[in-house]
């Protein structure tokens, strides 16, 4: 006969030992789920009654608390994109849209405000692609067949550009310039481009103009 022998703890014994907390609603976390959508798209539809209005700093505001809350609705960053473009800050705009279209790469908005930050940015190639993303989920979208072919004559006169300042051709470089900031307004790099040819041609108050 074993000198030890092996008993199994009771039934109730084995139960016991499992940790269960009875406090836990499993329903709980689903409903702090709703109501956070619910706040969200509450703070939505106030940045949407502001941008109506032009308020476009309040809308901003209303956006990001949207967001804050609910940080993967691809509306609130569309929402908050085009309100940021509406203030002129692209950067942010460019930000806002990559992160819509990184959730939801069908979203046709994202895109076509992706290109459109790129084009004003004068990042012309980054936008084309972005356009093209546009035309091929609609491929009649009339918008993005414009701004790509905007695009298109940005790299054109980009490189006419190029081709006449390594001629010395002042004038031609600054005539390129204004033709291709009518599209990228927003672009650092043509401004200085032109502000430094007209500055070579002598046209000074022109070039601290623009370069302010």
């Amino acid at each position: 006969m074993p000198r030890f022998a092996l008993h199994s703890p009771p039934l109730h014994s084995k139960m016991a030992t499992v940790d269960y907390d009875s406090s836990v609603d499993p329903d709980m976390d689903l409903t702090s789920d709703e109501e956070l959508e619910r706040e969200a798209e509450g703070f939505k539809e106030q940045g949407n009654a502001y941008y109506i209005k032009k308020d476009y700093t309040e809308a901003f505001n209303f956006y990001t608390k949207a967001i804050d809350l609910c940080p993967k609705t691809v509306s609130y960053y569309g929402n908050r994109a085009a309100t940021l473009m509406m203030l002129s800050r692209y950067r942010e705009a460019l930000e806002d849209s990559q992160q819509a279209v990184r959730l939801d790469d069908t979203f046709v908005k994202g895109h076509m405000r992706e290109g459109k930050c790129h084009l004003l940015l004068g990042n012309a190639k980054a936008a084309i692609r972005c356009l093209q993303k546009v035309l091929d989920l609609e491929p009649d979208n009339s918008q993005a067949q414009q701004e790509k072919k905007n695009a298109e004559s940005i790299l054109e006169y980009e490189r006419m550009a190029e081709i006449s300042f390594d001629k010395r051709d002042f004038r031609m470089v600054v005539f390129c310039m204004d033709r291709v900031l009518e599209s990228a307004a927003a672009c650092h790099r043509f401004k200085v481009l032109k502000a430094e040819c007209l500055a070579l041609l002598g046209r000074y108050p022109e070039a601290q103009s623009v370069a302010r």
